[in-house]
């Protein structure tokens, strides 16, 4: 799950009309997905709930940026897997909240917050409706199919959204900045649904208790990526004290870091 963090670079007002658009869009997601208030297992529901905030500090810092990714997302899979949207997007959108204040590197500003919210509300809603409709116009209900689709389409939504506004701040080509900052994270999101297929599938077998058994697989996980960024890093450090060209462009970075201020 993408996350950005405070910068000091002026936002230009095509980045700011867009950061304000794209936070009453997820918003008004967020509302309707409360308004419902389809939460049939509660005990459920607060459990994962619970997982999910603990996961959400589990944070991946990006090399040459000060955005983050952490694990959370886990959950979103496993909520378009087998919870309803309601209980999706609460759980998706309160890991976002606490993933941008817990130990961020500078305090994020309140507009800085709500844009993470929205742009996950909106990855949510994209991937957990999509999903299920390309199920049923195919008249299909394989959860692989169901949860690699999910995967995705919450992967180029939720990349696209913060990308685009980076881009914007940069006046850089969408494209560049995308392949630059995220394209090396689709396997990770591509593992993440083969855990969360685990543990729906062993929830619907075994119960939702049991299937939290299969969790600590992702931690796993997390350690490998956050072992391939910190290598990443030292290659960057190593590339900048040779005088060479760093691989991610590290002169853009304080560009991403304030791609969302006021």
């Amino acid at each position: 799950m993408k996350n950005i963090e405070k910068g000091t670079m002026p936002m230009p007002n095509k980045a700011k009309l867009y950061v304000a658009s794209t936070a009453a869009a997820g918003l008004s997601l967020l509302a309707v997905g409360l308004f419902q208030g389809a939460f049939p297992n509660l005990t459920r529901f607060a459990t994962y709930l619970a997982l999910a905030l603990l996961a959400s500090t589990l944070k991946l810092r990006l090399p040459g940026m000060t955005g983050t990714m952490s694990v959370s997302f886990l959950f979103i899979l496993m909520g378009i897997g087998d919870y309803t949207f309601s209980e999706t997007i609460a759980m998706g959108c309160a890991a976002a909240l606490i993933q941008s204040v817990w130990k961020a590197q500078r305090r994020p500003k309140l507009v800085q917050v709500v844009f993470n919210m929205a742009a996950l509300a909106i990855a949510i809603g994209v991937a957990y409706w999509g999903s299920h409709f390309v199920l049923a116009a195919v008249h299909t209900d394989s959860l692989t199919v169901l949860l690699a689709l999910a995967a995705c389409l919450f992967f180029l939504t939720n990349t696209g959204l913060v990308t685009t506004v980076i881009s914007l701040v940069e006046e850089r080509p969408f494209r560049k900045v995308w392949q630059q900052c995220h394209a090396w994270a689709f396997p990770y999101y591509l593992v993440g649904a083969a855990i969360a297929g685990l543990v729906v599938a062993s929830g619907r077998s075994a119960g939702w208790k049991p299937a939290l058994l299969v969790l600590p697989m992702m931690y796993l996980v997390y350690l490998y990526y956050r072992l391939y960024l910190e290598n990443a890093a030292r290659q960057q450090l190593q590339l900048a004290a040779e005088g060479g060209h760093v691989a991610m462009a590290m002169p853009s970075s304080e560009a991403m870091a304030a791609a969302i201020r006021d």
